[in-house]
């Protein structure tokens, strides 16, 4: 790797820095309530509940919230410690990519090279670092992966850990010597069952991982070769299943006795599930017909794709809402790529033998389409860039591949048609030295270098607009993370000692909060007690009324209060009708003069 090499990388990994951590405290400036459920599952952990999965919302594996409980642990109880959690996480995942794409790309350099005059060698080897640094480039500046990155969900683990187990696994392979094998083949065992404590969809790489391993075995067989292949891997193999079973052992003795939440929130969504269709406004009891759900999944498959280029996820919390997925500057290459490198992936899996340089795209197409099975499988919300997420690492790569083969097509067809031109004028260059680079060249690199920062600027640039400019000035994308629940919190926080009248020194009778149960997961995780003295009186104090019997409670005495959120700003209306003796305490409105709080009292 040369010093302007690691120079790129550097720059990349500031990028990624930037647009990860910058404004983390008021962008998105709120917590939305499954992120909130993390830290009332952390408040589990604070009481001394550690488990590898908690119930809590359908179920959720536990990796994520013990790196959030570290970060409050540190930094404190709030909404951007959750978040800072994830953006550290997405940082570590553009830097996979890199580590990944060079690994699976220096395959085509073969085994190193003890000649360091070996040009051949060095140049694959530069081309792999230069892939890897695109990859990691468009992903670094990736409003797709910047969004989830700075949303506190732990879908955002899976790119980062299914990159992790690919990137030991191509270790185990390109390692020269038995001891590193092994080495490489614990880490690859530990890397893939991290994955298994991070989200339901990276189950899908087992299969993955199966098909990528196993089918060069079967061409070894073909080739009669198998137990030389054995040999070679065989210590590499047994540390990767034991280190796997080891670190698996402990999730799965507890889906062993509670395994009715090993399936969890998917089979309620999948494409299978009779309660989503309907026939003549009645609903499916038997499961649906397979000729309808090859339908359903065509469909969902179409919408899916085209969420890469035409209109993607409308979720704020997943994306810039409407935009797609992928820039449009990149997205032609990304379809291009994916296009030929599924083709050369199906031609490797009919003839492993004969194209056997091919199975890094054998890898590619199944990570790919592996990863994006979660979100095809299911028909809600589609396109899902959360679901996807798993995805994301190898659309960076295949985008990434798809530019820079581009760029060396044009590059050689200009040459070819430089040294043609020579050739008809009878300048002897070209008899002499068919590979000569001509003159003009010169200013051919020189466009392109320029052509490339134009193309670097501009993604920059549109990546900072949409987040910074357009999401900063959204409305809806701060009510998407439920921003208004921020000063409602810190309200409920600061205002407890003052609503200590009642004898009994309880605080919930004297403060009434309006919001929905699921709502309320925000409010209650931030103001609990953030040492976990969950017994204390100042520990959630509130009690939680349904906005739709807001009026109906009784008449306030002195002291009491009633705190409605942006969501329930409306049942203000109502509630001042029946209560008369409440006046207006407080109203908070955010940066776009909308009310997020409004406080009545009773003097």
């Amino acid at each position: 790797m040369s010093l302007k090499q690691k120079l790129f990388l550097l720059v990349i990994i500031l990028l990624a820095i930037f647009f990860r951590f910058a404004q983390i405290k008021s962008m998105p400036g709120g917590l939305f309530p499954d992120e909130a459920a993390n830290g009332l599952d952390i408040n589990l952990m604070q009481s001394g509940h550690l488990q590898p999965f908690y119930e809590r919302g359908n179920g959720r594996e536990a990796l994520f919230f013990y790196m959030e409980w570290a970060s409050t642990a540190i930094f404190g109880k709030g909404q951007w410690q959750m978040h800072v959690t994830s953006a550290l996480i997405g940082v570590l995942s553009v830097l996979m990519v890199y580590l990944v794409s060079y690994r699976l790309f220096l395959l085509d350099a073969g085994p190193p090279s003890t000649d360091y005059l070996d040009d051949e060698y060095r140049r694959k080897k530069s081309r792999a670092v230069n892939v890897a640094l695109l990859a990691s480039f468009l992903m670094a500046v990736s409003t797709w992966h910047v969004v989830l990155s700075r949303t506190a969900l732990r879908a955002n683990l899976t790119p980062l850990l299914g990159a992790l187990t690919l990137y030991f696994l191509l270790r185990v392979y390109q390692a020269a010597s038995q001891k590193s094998k092994i080495w490489f083949g614990l880490l690859t065992g530990l890397a893939f069952a991290l994955g298994f404590y991070t989200y339901i969809a990276f189950r899908i790489m087992a299969p993955i991982l199966f098909m990528i391993i196993v089918w060069p075995m079967l061409a070894a067989i073909m080739r009669r070769e198998f137990w030389k292949t054995i040999n070679v891997y065989k210590k590499a193999f047994i540390g990767f299943f034991a280190a796997f079973l080891l670190s698996v052992s402990w999730i799965a003795v507890y889906f062993y006795h509670n395994f009715d939440f090993f399936i969890g929130r998917s089979g309620q969504v999948s494409i299978f599930n009779q309660s989503l269709y309907t026939v003549n406004g009645l609903q499916l009891v038997n499961k649906p017909p397979l000729l309808v759900v090859l339908s359903v999944f065509w469909e969902v498959t179409k919408t899916a794709v085209m969420g890469f280029f035409t209109h993607g996820d409308l979720n704020w919390r997943q994306n810039i809402s409407g935009f797609p997925l992928l820039s449009p500057l990149i997205s032609p290459f990304f379809g291009v790529g994916l296009a030929v490198i599924c083709v050369l992936g199906v031609w490797y899996f009919f003839a492993p033998n004969k194209r056997a340089s091919y199975w890094k795209y054998f890898l590619l197409t199944g990570w790919f389409w592996g990863m994006m099975l979660p979100e095809l499988a299911t028909a809600e919300g589609i396109p899902h860039g959360l679901r996807s997420a798993g995805a994301i690492a190898p659309v960076f790569i295949i985008a990434a591949w798809g530019l820079f083969e581009f760029a060396g097509l044009v590059y050689k067809l200009h040459k070819r048609l430089w040294q043609r031109s020579l050739w008809r004028a009878g300048d002897p260059a070209w008899i002499k030295d068919a590979a000569l680079t001509p003159p003009g060249m010169r200013i051919v690199n020189l466009s392109l270098k320029i052509l490339v920062v134009c193309f670097s600027l501009a993604l920059i640039l549109q990546t900072y607009f949409l987040y910074f400019v357009y999401a900063a000035n959204s409305p809806e994308y701060f009510y998407s993370f439920r921003a208004d629940l921020t000063p409602v919190s810190q309200y409920l926080v600061d205002h407890c000692d003052q609503s200590l009248v009642a004898g009994d020194g309880s605080t919930k009778d004297r403060t009434f909060l309006i919001i929905d149960t699921y709502s309320e997961q925000t409010t209650e995780y931030l103001t609990s007690d953030p040492k976990g003295n969950f017994g204390q009186p100042c520990n959630v104090p509130y009690k939680i009324v349904d906005p739709a019997h807001a009026w109906e409670l009784p008449p306030l005495e002195s002291g009491q209060q009633v705190v409605f959120t942006q969501s329930t700003i409306y049942d203000t209306f109502k509630f001042k009708q029946h209560h008369p003796e409440a006046h207006l305490y407080i109203e908070v409105r955010n940066q776009f003069n909308q009310a997020v709080m409004a406080v009545y009292r009773s003097e």
